[in-house]
């Protein structure tokens, strides 16, 4: 009995260990313990289109500008208001721009270099990653808008200034940046792109302010069996660089998502979804947003898609969406515009679910796994919940040795160790501990019992009686007694 007391108690230490880890993992998590989980594994994804680019010179077309200005001049002539007349000229002009501008020599080839970002994130240790088919490539439309808009963007400022110098330099702000439209709509329809190459590179250890970022971005390879297409198609690829022990988030099922349910994306805003000239100390910190699942809508492709009202912006594309046990249910993707403001419609974001990435997962050969860099972080962030801070720092140096220079695990080595100093630890031996100090003290107890119990605990024979005569052994006859 005393044995079987001995292991139930050490069993029920152990088994109380397990049901509290259970329920930390199994449960609700708070919204910022969602944040700090996420962080070591939600990553910048930066993609790179270069091309060459041949554009014409811009030369206004007389013989219909001239019809325009003499309409004009005939109606000031007439009695109507010069200012009026003016403003309506502009506007015709905005409107119609083709009919007033042609392409002409010289033309000028150029080399341009057009920057994405967006987001991503690991689900296996080796370096596989999940992120939206549309960060990593662009439609040739979509490409030659980028262009226009970006890598022109000096030649554009200086058509509108010879425009606007043209009409007398008596435009509002609103007409000039009409004007800058109107310039990227000509050289989309005149440009001619060659020579694309697209390069594709993740951001790990993503800004974290204060801390000095010591790891540098890896090429990535988007794996062509795995690559989705843009939104009405499945938004979805899966990318591959070197390396290992990489921090990892665990999927969730989508499926068990209802209306009104929260959910949280989370990655990397930017005001621009593409860039001139990519600094990586620039990337802003990662954000954690919050909504509720508004409903399941419908694809032509016979999928669905997640609507929520979470904030959702440039740069978020990619990154993952999670539910109330921080496990990932969706990318964040694309959100609607408003057609009468061009601005995006409120409550209007949506989401591709897990149930599509795991398509492509499969497509890739592809088993998410949680990293040991992860369960050593998740550890660590537990044991700061209780206080006990220089355990916790013990997990961070083992996530160091796995996964140097990860800043957010600098980040919070500074954070538990300014704790530690300022005698906040209350850090003592786990329960693991106790329960292997328990066992060896009922261990010990019971080899020193039955050392004592071999030793002089048993029953002895009762000593004879010297009163009767000694018995005769058995077989003899007629024994004679010694005189």
């Amino acid at each position: 009995m005393k044995i079987t007391f001995a292991i139930a108690l050490i069993i029920s230490i152990i088994v109380a260990q397990g049901c509290d880890n259970a329920t930390q993992m199994s449960g609700e998590l708070k919204t910022s313990r969602i944040a700090d989980i996420a962080k070591p594994a939600t990553i910048v994804i930066h993609t790179t289109h270069q091309a060459s680019v041949t554009v014409p010179s811009v030369a206004l077309n007389e013989q219909t500008l001239g019809q325009l200005l003499y309409e004009a001049d005939y109606a000031v002539r007439s009695g109507q208001d010069p200012n009026t007349i003016y403003q309506a000229v502009i506007n015709e002009m905005l409107s119609n721009l083709e009919k007033y501008v042609i392409p002409s020599q010289p033309y000028n080839t150029l080399q341009c270099s057009i920057d994405g970002v967006g987001s991503g994130f690991f689900v296996t240790p080796n370096g596989y990653i999940i992120t939206n088919a549309h960060v990593v490539t662009d439609a040739e439309e979509s490409l030659r808008y980028a262009i226009a808009e970006n890598a022109l963007q000096q030649l554009i400022e200086q058509d509108v200034k010879d425009f606007t110098s043209e009409m007398g330099g008596n435009v509002t702000q609103q007409q000039i940046e009409l004007l800058k439209q109107s310039a990227v709509n000509f050289y989309v329809k005149y440009m001619q792109i060659g020579n694309v190459s697209t390069t594709v590179r993740a951001h790990l250890g993503a800004h974290v302010p204060g801390v000095a970022t010591s790891t540098k971005p890896l090429e990535a390879e988007v794996i062509k069996s795995a690559l989705g297409e843009p939104i009405p198609g499945k938004d979805v690829s899966i990318l591959k660089i070197a390396g290992d022990n990489y921090p990892t988030l665990d999927l969730g099922d989508d499926k068990d998502l209802a209306v009104g349910d929260k959910i949280y994306p989370y990655g990397y805003p930017a005001d621009a979804t593409f860039f001139a000239a990519f600094d990586p100390s620039s990337i802003t910190e990662p954000s954690l947003t919050a909504g509720l699942v508004s409903s399941k809508k419908d694809m032509a492709g016979g999928w669905q898609v997640i609507q929520t009202d979470a904030a959702i912006r440039g740069g978020n594309s990619g990154g993952p969406v999670f539910d109330e046990k921080g496990r990932v249910i969706g990318l964040s993707t694309f959100g609607l515009i408003d057609q009468q403001t061009g601005a995006a419609a409120q409550g209007a974001n949506f989401v591709v679910p897990t149930t599509v990435v795991k398509e492509f997962l499969q497509r890739a050969n592809v088993t998410p796994t949680e990293s040991k860099t992860t369960q050593l972080w998740k550890e660590a962030l537990a044991l700061a919940d209780r206080n006990a801070y220089k355990s916790a720092v013990e997990k961070l140096n083992m996530v160091n040795s796995l996964k140097p220079g990860l800043p957010v695990v600098q980040q919070k080595l500074e954070e538990f160790n300014k704790a530690i100093l300022e005698g906040k630890d209350q850090s003592g031996p786990s329960i693991m501990t106790i329960a292997l100090i328990v066992a060896g003290v009922l261990l010990l107890a019971l080899v020193l019992f039955f050392v004592a119990k071999s030793k002089g605990g048993g029953k002895h024979a009762p000593p004879p009686n010297i009163n009767q005569p000694p018995s005769m052994p058995s077989g003899t006859d007629n024994p004679q007694l010694p005189q």
